[in-house]
């Protein structure tokens, strides 16, 4: 996914606006989490109409996806929307699950329980905050084994289908269901969204 937003150079970053809830209807680029864990990710950037246009990025998109989809048995990513309103772009790319983002996007993420994360490893030694900047310990985040969590390094809006119940300190919280991930610039530091 990398390859292609360098190689058009067509978008703007754009500020961010409120949450919703279990609907997703982003109107700025965000990653949204579903309950099964499968994930939409959302492109909503200015399009530039002098350097492309909707059918050519389209198509430029659609051949991506269905090489990347052509490495499995049932295709893994699908395009839910692409069209341009006054300007914008809206693309919604949908994925299986956090491995086929994780892999076309070439950004670290896992969605699993907190029991998963702690099978593979992953380290939950921080503090973390819930909705009203409570601090909580690692052993009071990780006692629920069941919980689910999304880890990932990417900056920027993350949206969830359930709640929010805890979030590392590289996360600030929006609403219940909306969070900003901050830049992360240490290499072994890592975004903790619990729900």
């Amino acid at each position: 996914m990398k390859k292609w937003i360098s190689a058009i150079g067509i978008f703007v970053l754009l500020c961010s606006v409120p949450g919703c809830g279990s609907s997703f209807e982003p109107s700025v680029s965000s990653l949204y989490v579903r309950e099964s864990g499968a994930l939409t990710y959302a492109i909503v950037e200015s399009f530039e109409k002098d350097y492309y246009s909707l059918n050519e990025f389209q198509s430029m998109i659609e051949r991506e996806v269905d090489t990347y989809n052509s490495l499995y048995s049932e295709p893994v990513i699908t395009i839910d929307e692409a069209e341009v309103k006054d300007g914008t772009l809206y693309l919604l790319m949908d994925f299986a699950d956090a491995e086929a983002y994780s892999k076309y996007s070439e950004e670290y993420c896992f969605v699993g329980t907190v029991d998963d994360a702690l099978g593979e490893g992953r380290s939950f030694d921080m503090t973390f905050k819930d909705i009203n900047y409570e601090e909580y310990t690692t052993a009071e985040v990780t006692d629920k084994k069941t919980n689910h969590v999304l880890i990932i390094r990417e900056e920027g809006i993350v949206e969830l289908e359930n709640a929010v119940k805890y979030v590392s300190n590289n996360v600030e919280i929006i609403s219940e269901h909306m969070m900003q991930v901050m830049p992360i610039e240490d290499a072994d530091e890592y975004a903790y969204i619990i729900y």
